[in-house]
């Protein structure tokens, strides 16, 4: 749509709703919203969009409020496959990896898509959708327009000129450090959206047990103890730009050297669009104990770096040698925007580099009980998500 096009549009539609009246004042209630703008909403909401990839609507689902999403900003119903050949065996294949809130919310695959592309919203399909609020996560892969201030301002001031209330919650690459505190702030604001502000105090103080378990667990250990971590990204466009991965990405060095407490192989001092390749003869000189795979590049199990014949160059590494090299769960479409699942994270890298202070907790069982405190399913359903995550390996190492 060209912008006179556009703006006659809206200015149509701005009229609709002031002749249409905003209703009586005990209609709406107010939130800020993690921009510090006070954002009224109506006080029955029945019909939400999303502009995200997981986590709001993660915690609607948590809230019981996901039936009322009518729209999205990304898809979340979408399964991925994966192959890569070894030398030992025919190809392996990784098949049926999905966004977690997609496993449990199958009808989200049939839901519209209110942009087709990170680079802006369709704004006639988003209010053919007529929604009572629009919440949008800054920095998600779904809103990386949001890290342009420039960008969410002038698409926060479309919708709301289109009269649909417009909340914004920001992901962690909206800040210069990365900080766990406001992915709880994004739940604590989500919860006041539906008013339900205990239920979300409830589940940020059991995500926020689970980060404070560990950080305790890992906080005494001396510098000349601390294992060297290398977070190392898999990737064909690394390979085919004459790497072996990728290091960007500072969230993960954020989980290493502040929670687990490990020593950071390569420091990530910011969030990054660039290519961050490595090669094979940098990782070699580093030659970390241990490396983690993380899928912002996409899922890359352990046994293709051991095994797959384009590795070959990276199997004198220690960390390949001694079988430490650990996968993260796959979430699509992450963009260093942790979701809800996080924690998992934290406890595969920690455990991975202190498995004496973790000797209790076989990570492929924790898991299942995070799911179910999480999202109140039972072990059946917990075990798909673990599978879904592409997290099966762990059940056949034993971790």
């Amino acid at each position: 749509m060209d912008d006179l096009r556009l703006g006659r549009w809206m200015l149509a539609i701005a009229c609709l709703c002031f002749f249409l009246g905003a209703g009586s004042a005990d209609e709406y209630r107010t939130v800020t919203d993690m921009q510090g703008r006070d954002v009224q909403i109506p006080t029955d909401i029945e019909r939400v969009v999303t502009i995200d990839n997981g986590l709001v609507e993660g915690v609607m689902t948590i809230l019981g409020e996901s039936d009322k999403i009518v729209g999205l900003g990304a898809s979340i119903r979408k399964f991925s496959e994966y192959t890569f050949p070894s030398v030992s065996s025919d190809n392996y294949t990784y098949s049926d990896g999905m966004n977690p809130v997609g496993y449990l919310n199958p009808g989200f695959a049939d839901l519209p898509l209110v942009q087709e592309s990170s680079t802006g919203i369709n704004y006639e399909t988003l209010v053919s959708l007529e929604p009572d609020v629009v919440i949008i996560r800054s920095g998600s892969c779904a809103a990386s327009w949001g890290l342009s201030e420039e960008k969410l301002s002038k698409n926060i001031d479309t919708i709301e000129t289109l009269g649909i209330p417009t909340v914004i919650v920001n992901a962690p690459p909206c800040y210069d450090d990365p900080d766990l505190s406001t992915i709880s702030e994004e739940i604590m604001v989500i919860g006041q959206v539906f008013g339900k502000e205990d239920e979300a105090e409830e589940l940020v103080e059991y995500i926020d047990s689970c980060v404070t378990m560990i950080t305790e667990r890992t906080a005494d250990i001396p510098d000349d103890e601390k294992p060297t971590v290398l977070a190392l990204g898999l990737s064909p466009s690394s390979r085919g730009a004459g790497g072996a991965g990728n290091v960007r990405g500072a969230i993960v060095a954020y989980y290493i050297e502040e929670i687990a407490n490990a020593a950071n192989a390569y420091t990530v001092t910011r969030y990054t669009s660039d290519t961050g390749v490595i090669s094979a003869e940098h990782v070699l000189a580093l030659d970390p104990d241990i490396i983690i795979l993380p899928t912002s590049s996409g899922y890359h199990p352990p046994s293709e770096l051991y095994s797959a014949p384009y590795y070959e160059n990276l199997w004198e590494l220690d960390a390949v040698k001694n079988k430490k090299v650990y996968a993260l769960p796959w979430t699509p479409s992450n963009c260093d925007a942790s979701r809800l699942e996080y924690p998992i994270d934290l406890m595969i890298i920690a455990k991975a580099a202190y498995p004496e202070q973790f000797s209790d907790i076989k990570v492929h069982e924790w898991v299942l009980e995070f799911y179910q405190n999480v999202y109140g399913v039972d072990e059946e359903t917990a075990i798909g998500l673990r599978s879904a995550q592409w997290l099966d390996w762990m059940v056949e190492e034993d971790f």
